[in-house]
């Protein structure tokens, strides 16, 4: 089995999501129904400014729990049903999809899990659809690590990611937080809570499979 991780255009995005331009950052943290023809999840949404969170119900989106509010930011229970274009998706392939989805600056990235067939007819009839998937990686899939990270919000694993990668970790240090901080777009502060709580669960998650 493998993992690859894509990045879908634009085009992607306004058909998943109809009320695109009403929102800063849309990300699918968890779902429960996913089907061809609806879907139940909780989200993480920014709002764009003056918008207010009952203003992008319509056909994506039809029923909408508020669990949590600060500002501009909302986590909400989400039910709603797909386009006639991704239903057809959808339809033809058994999607195995991970977590976090995020929809965010006019694309959207997400994970699939599935063989190298399975994921190369899915990219193929997406490029065909002219969806435009860029594939970012492709991994040999393990569900223990999978787990691991599933302790972890969306947010938490974007950042420990991101520092990872641009070696915050590393002796000495590649980089550091106020740079960091810069290059993700956030406040420092915020960017040291986020990973803080990060490692935090991801060694009590660790600690918990091994007790």
């Amino acid at each position: 089995m493998r993992k690859m991780t894509v990045r879908a255009a634009s085009n992607v995005l306004h058909c998943c999501i109809t009320f695109a331009d009403m929102v800063e950052r849309f990300e699918v943290i968890s779902m429960f129904n996913f089907t061809s023809a609806a879907h139940t999840e909780v989200c993480n949404i920014t709002l764009t400014d003056g918008i207010n969170i009952e203003d992008i119900k319509g056909d994506f989106i039809t029923d909408l729990i508020i669990l949590r509010n600060e500002g501009r930011d909302y986590t909400c229970l989400v039910k709603g049903m797909f386009s006639d274009e991704i239903s057809g998706f959808i339809g033809k392939f058994d999607l195995k999809l991970e977590y976090p989805i995020i929809f965010e600056g006019g694309t959207c990235q997400f994970s699939m899990v599935g063989s190298s067939e399975e994921l190369f007819n899915i990219v193929k009839a997406a490029r065909e659809n002219g969806w435009g998937f860029e594939v970012l990686s492709v991994q040999k899939y393990d569900p223990h690590v999978s787990s691991v990270f599933s302790a972890l919000t969306g947010k938490q694993k974007e950042i420990l990611l991101h520092a990872y990668n641009n070696g915050y970790f590393d002796h000495p240090r590649k980089i550091n937080a106020d740079e960091l901080a810069r290059k993700v777009g956030i406040h420092k502060t915020t960017l040291l809570e986020h990973l803080h709580k990060a490692q935090k669960r991801l060694i009590g998650h660790i600690i918990e499979q091994t007790s």
